[in-house]
């Protein structure tokens, strides 16, 4: 397609053809640019020469799309254009495209259909503007007025616009908006002996801290001076706002080093939940702040919900979060063992290590509770480490006194399963303790089981080629899938005592168990069954091939030198003779 070329002006008019010619050839503000059916190139005017930098005899032949971006290539942005202006009768947008030199412009274009006097589709053509200047401007002015100039976070005005959009979210979807109110400690005296410059450079510090430990979904903003306020969306516990705000306080207390001087400093957070606490967007901030200003008068660099039973249930994980700490860090924490008994020869062929608290704080809660507030802060690891340590140790010496256990037999937490250190730390202490891969057997319950990801699997599958026993613990209490039988690289399911109870006097009880049993065997795995507590459960189980007993029909966890006693006489009382 060409433009023609056609001057022959009627006396006193201008003939249309010469009229168009003119247009096409001096419009150099707008890229005119026509294509045929196939989108590509048939004429480019001066305009699109001087936005575009492509030359006439560079472009015309060539596909349209090497203006568009590789994202929206990507997009397949010219194909939806050239489809939606033949649907449409035009495509309008405002977009980024390229220039010559690879540099962008934001441009502002229409496409529309071209058809012949027999109205058969033809080409299309394209008129654009170069309005990057205008959209430059609009972006610096949308900046100025959304953003604080110091952080780049967002400003009051963006803040509370943003709040109420977020509020009318969290009462539609049933979901909770949890705000942090946070205030910073000492910031005056920074300003005050450092000079306002440095106060500048450390509130985008504070700003660039917080950054990294909210979330992508989280909306920071600065209020003004040393006020900042989060805005988490989605949550579904409010002990979400108690877990951000000990990260935030302990990511701004550590040191900061401004113009040579290392600055230390604080905050105190308050928060406030929607729609626990209010469905009002003004209210929500102020009762955050009332909480802040709680925080701030009990003990600077704490947090408090507004709410009060909220306050004491976050306060109360806090002092045992902080006791756990300071256990795992004195090793305030000892062992017990249950042994596991063979249901054929009543040897015991197995003991497992039970983690006990010596801490008072600890000690006095459920041991259910502090293994989930150690999985939950990451303490855990560390803590399962300790177990493995001293759990082998211990079943060194009974090899060394001449008690004949099979393997010892430790509780481990996905997370460990997660760092591909693992197998590496696990093979260190057994070679420091002197047991073999064959003594040791880790167990990972159901509910654990559910988070190991395709990384974690392979993990266990590098420890069970070593020849490290894996048992899926708890199996039965409905937190997983029987899939997992097949997926992990296990060796033993351990049945849940729950299944025990009314065994063996309840006959739907006695056939839950049966099925299960051959259900592992059919999947050529052997299985424990934990919490038999009677005469009749063992033999029940004994009779139905249950391969491992454990319970305290033999006896209770106990710590090492009693059970040592316990084994020794076992041993001597189930060797054949």
């Amino acid at each position: 397609m060409t433009i023609p070329q056609i001057v022959s002006p009627v006396h006193g008019l201008i003939d249309p053809s010469a009229l168009l010619t003119s247009i096409y050839a001096s419009a150099i503000d707008f890229g005119i640019i026509t294509l045929d059916s196939e989108r590509v190139i048939t004429s480019w005017n001066a305009g699109a020469e001087r936005i575009i930098g492509f030359s006439a005899k560079e472009v015309v032949g060539a596909l349209g799309d090497s203006i568009f971006t590789p994202e929206d290539l990507s997009l397949a942005a010219p194909e939806i254009e050239a489809a939606t202006s033949l649907a449409m009768g035009r495509a309008a947008d405002n977009r980024w495209h390229m220039r010559k030199d690879g540099s962008r412009f934001w441009a502002d274009g229409v496409m529309t259909p071209l058809f012949d006097e027999a109205k058969q589709h033809i080409g299309f053509v394209k008129i654009l503007r170069d309005i990057t200047e205008q959209k430059l401007t609009e972006n610096r002015m949308h900046q100025l007025a959304n953003f604080d100039p110091l952080t780049g976070l967002l400003n009051r005005f963006a803040f509370e616009q943003r709040l109420q959009e977020m509020m009318a979210i969290s009462v539609r979807s049933h979901q909770l908006l949890i705000m942090q109110a946070l205030d910073l400690d000492r910031f005056k005296d920074i300003n005050d002996t450092l000079g306002h410059h440095s106060g500048d450079i450390l509130l985008q510090a504070v700003a660039s801290r917080m950054r990294e430990v909210v979330r992508d979904a989280d909306l920071v903003a600065r209020l003004g001076g040393d006020e900042f306020v989060i805005l988490q969306p989605n949550m579904s516990s409010p002990q979400a706002g108690a877990e951000l705000a000990q990260k935030l306080i302990e990511a701004i207390s550590r040191p900061f080093h401004i113009d040579g001087h290392e600055v230390l400093i604080g905050c105190s957070i308050g928060l406030a939940i929607c729609p626990d606490d209010t469905e009002i967007p003004q209210q929500l901030l102020q009762k955050a702040d009332l909480a802040l200003y709680r925080a701030k008068k009990d003990i600077r660099g704490s947090y408090h919900y507004f709410t009060a039973g909220m306050d004491a249930a976050a306060h109360e994980r806090s002092h045992h979060l902080t006791a756990l700490r300071k256990a795992v860090k004195r090793q305030e924490f000892w062992l017990e063992y249950q042994p596991k008994i063979d249901s054929q020869s009543g040897q015991a062929i197995a003991v497992e290590a039970l983690l006990r608290f010596s801490n008072p704080v600890l000690s006095a809660l459920p041991l259910e509770t502090v293994i989930t507030l150690a999985t939950e802060s990451g303490l855990m690891p560390e803590i399962s480490m300790w177990v493995l340590r001293e759990g082998c140790a211990q079943a060194r010496k009974w090899k060394n006194e001449g008690i004949d256990l099979l393997h010892i037999c430790i509780n481990v937490c996905s997370r460990e399963l997660m760092d591909s250190k693992t197998p590496e730390k696990i093979d260190c202490i057994l070679a420091e303790t002197g047991m073999a891969w064959s003594d040791l057997e880790l167990e990972i319950t159901e509910r654990q089981a559910l988070d190991i990801d395709e990384q974690g699997i392979e993990l266990l599958r590098e420890i069970h080629e070593r020849g490290i026993l894996i048992a899926l613990d708890d199996f039965g209490t409905g937190y997983s899938a029987l899939s997992y039988l097949k997926t992990l690289p296990i060796s033993t399911v351990k049945l849940d005592k729950t299944f025990l109870r009314d065994i063996p006097q309840d006959p739907e009880s006695c056939t839950i168990a049966k099925a299960l049993i051959s259900l592992v065997h059919a999947l050529k795995l052997e299985v424990i069954a934990e919490g038999v507590e009677s005469a009749e459960q063992a033999d029940f189980l004994c009779r139905n091939d249950c391969n491992v007993l454990q319970g305290y029909f033999y006896t209770r966890p106990l710590p090492p030198e009693p059970l040592t006693r316990w084994l020794l006489e076992r041993q001597s009382a189930y060797s054949p003779t």
